[in-house]
């Protein structure tokens, strides 16, 4: 073996010594996040009015220097996407009428957000964004790169609109730690919730960057006697409608004996 190829074996056995020995310190400074649900199933009934979810977790660290280290805990919760249409009235000749409109193609039907404290403090813009964290963050079509003017009224207006109806929310100090690694949040699912299949996001964040981040399902969906009349409505339309039919004529005829009695 020539002096130059012994020289390069040394200096690749170093390199691969030097890496191995990198790897420990890298395990004690990556953090994980262990998180669950209280429910992952949640069911409508008729006497449905709400409830609220407990999500629980903590951050693993290997290291008590990293365990201490501020973080912050930002939790997203995500309903089924729906196209909706947003129309503007405007009044023309004394008469109000519909004028304007613009489509959102990918509307979730519910969205929540729960943090240790507001947004702009744990992430700037651009990393908020990029994961769609936060109303105003919201991507609402799929195919556009640029939002116009016009468009954006509209999106603040259907963002208004759903936060009325308790379906948009922020909550900015809802996420408590319990100690260093465990914390805890609660995410209120209002009355008026779709059935369906709804994704929860939880982000740890350390100096404005996102350090691990996991997905939990939650579904929403209609039980008893309520689930049964859905599933008739929409995967057998033909026999639902027979049968509402069929109800409304006996209704009315039995209307009509009791009335002739009296």
């Amino acid at each position: 073996m020539n002096v130059h190829a012994y020289i390069l074996k040394l200096l690749g056995i170093c390199v691969m010594v030097s890496t191995l020995s990198m790897l420990p310190l890298q395990s004690l400074q990556a953090e994980e996040l262990v998180t669950d649900l209280s429910d992952h199933l949640v069911a409508i009934e008729s006497n449905f009015t709400g409830t609220e979810i407990l999500l629980f977790g903590a951050v693993e660290a290997d290291s008590a220097r990293i365990r201490a280290l501020p973080r912050d805990i930002v939790v997203v919760v995500r309903g089924p996407n729906e196209q909706l249409v947003v129309r503007r009235k405007e009044r023309r000749a004394g008469i109000w009428m519909n004028a304007k409109a613009e489509t959102f193609t990918k509307v979730p039907s519910y969205y929540a957000v729960v943090s240790t404290r507001a947004l702009n403090l744990i992430a700037d813009d651009t990393v908020l964004s990029r994961h769609e964290i936060g109303l105003n963050r919201l991507k609402l079509n799929e195919k556009r790169d640029k939002t116009s003017n016009t468009e954006a009224n509209f999106k603040t207006s259907l963002v208004r609109l759903k936060a009325k109806d308790g379906l948009y929310h922020e909550v900015p100090d809802g996420v408590t730690f319990l100690g260093d690694t465990l914390f805890r949040a609660k995410i209120s699912i209002p009355a008026n919730v779709q059935v369906g299949y709804y994704t929860t996001e939880v982000f740890l964040f350390r100096d404005g960057k996102v350090i691990h981040a996991q997905t939990s399902p939650l579904y929403i969906n209609k039980s008893g006697f309520e689930r049964f009349i859905f599933n008739l409505a929409h995967r057998q339309s033909l026999l639902y409608g027979i049968l509402a039919v069929a109800f409304a004529l006996f209704a009315g005829w039995l209307a009509s004996i009791l009335l002739r009695r009296r």
